[in-house]
């Protein structure tokens, strides 16, 4: 079929609006959003390779902004075409498209005023920490902090043993609740830095610890800063109290350094 074919089979068909499920590793991204070149973005990936599918110029607009090196399991991302091709047609035309640090799990056709970021009720991260015996390894990573290793692109954290479980829980149960984030983002915001935390808990298996938040939006860097803040309690360096101050609008200096974006992954996106 010629190229103008294609172009007038594609005007006489009706807009249609699609949602995709990504998984991705971050590893080798600068971040969600697209951005002008060099930079590589998933987004500006999976145009690309949409584009080439459908045979026309597409742009998608995610549920999160996930930053550079953070992962996805579950990214929510929406656009509209004119393709006749089924959802089951296109989502595996992007398997066979996409690069191998990203893969599409769900490809679904959506109400047309449907909007992947202003629908989306809620999203779920986790930051995984992986525990190192002390003077040990754990998963061939040296005891002292650094990025996980990544083996099989893992998005992982490794800390040195031994943490407080039960303090690393008590701190995430704080977050709980709507309270004033401004100690807990790196970028200067405008507007009520207020956030609700409709949930946020550790759970522990092995030499893996999850901490696990959900809420409608986060600030800027804020799951990092909060993650960190859950880790400096579980070595017993920020107490109950401290974390209460930090969260009545404490400055940002007031609050622990950002964890590193290698153990940070969007699991959901509930719309």
């Amino acid at each position: 079929m010629s190229r103008l074919r294609r172009i007038f089979l594609a005007k006489a068909m009706p807009r249609r609006n699609f949602l995709l499920r990504l998984a991705y590793d971050g590893s080798g991204f600068s971040g969600w959003q697209r951005q002008p070149e060099p930079f590589r973005t998933v987004q500006a990936e999976v145009e690309a390779s949409l584009s080439r599918v459908l045979g026309e110029a597409i742009e998608v607009t995610g549920a999160g902004r996930t930053d550079a090196g953070v992962h996805a399991e579950a990214q929510g991302a929406s656009f509209h075409s004119r393709t006749a091709l089924s959802c089951e047609a296109i989502a595996e035309a992007l398997g066979r498209e996409l690069p191998p640090d990203i893969a599409c799990t769900e490809c679904r056709e959506v109400d047309p005023r449907f909007h992947a970021r202003f629908r989306a009720k809620s999203k779920t991260y986790r930051y995984r920490f992986i525990l190192a015996a002390a003077g040990g390894e754990a998963a061939g990573a040296p005891a002292a902090d650094r990025p996980g290793a990544l083996a099989g692109r893992r998005a992982a954290f490794v800390v040195a043993a031994p943490l407080d479980l039960g303090a690393m829980a008590a701190a995430a149960a704080l977050f709980v609740g709507e309270h004033d984030f401004r100690a807990f983002t790196n970028a200067e915001e405008a507007g009520d830095r207020r956030r609700k935390i409709d949930d946020a808990r550790v759970h522990a298996a092995g030499d893996r610890i999850d901490f696990v938040v959900t809420a409608r939006g986060f600030l800027t860097n804020q799951v990092r800063i909060m993650a960190s803040a859950v880790l400096e309690a579980g070595r017993g360096r920020l107490g109950a109290g401290e974390i209460r101050r930090l969260l009545e609008g404490a400055e940002r200096s007031s609050a622990p350094g950002m964890l590193p974006p290698q153990g940070l992954c969007l699991v959901d996106v509930r719309f």
